[in-house]
């Protein structure tokens, strides 16, 4: 597995415990999406209640630059939210993305 993709389902699986801890009746999942889209690896935070998914994925051409966005859980449909140098991706930021978008 690659290191940036590595690191950063590291990062929303942990990201992920603190939305379960924060939030007990949430229902969610992490999940790696290897070769996703074209040239593409991903992470996502899915909301199994809510059959929502928010996904951070990294471009093969840009593996320093992650791309956030949502969806519906079990489908490969993505609105672009925004992108992000994955140096700045940190837990608070996920968590608030994962709040603003799937919580």
């Amino acid at each position: 597995m690659d290191k940036n993709i590595e690191q950063l389902l590291t990062l929303v699986a942990e990201t992920n415990d603190l939305l379960i801890e924060k939030y007990p009746d949430l229902s969610s999942t992490v999940g790696l999406l290897e070769q996703s889209l074209q040239a593409s690896n991903a992470v996502t935070i899915n909301n199994i209640k809510r059959n929502v998914k928010l996904m951070f994925i990294i471009l093969d051409a840009h593996p320093d630059v992650v791309g956030v966005g949502t969806g519906e859980a079990g489908t490969e449909a993505f609105t672009f939210i925004d992108q992000y140098q994955l140096s700045a991706i940190t837990t608070e930021l996920v968590m608030q993305l994962a709040e603003k978008y799937i919580v």
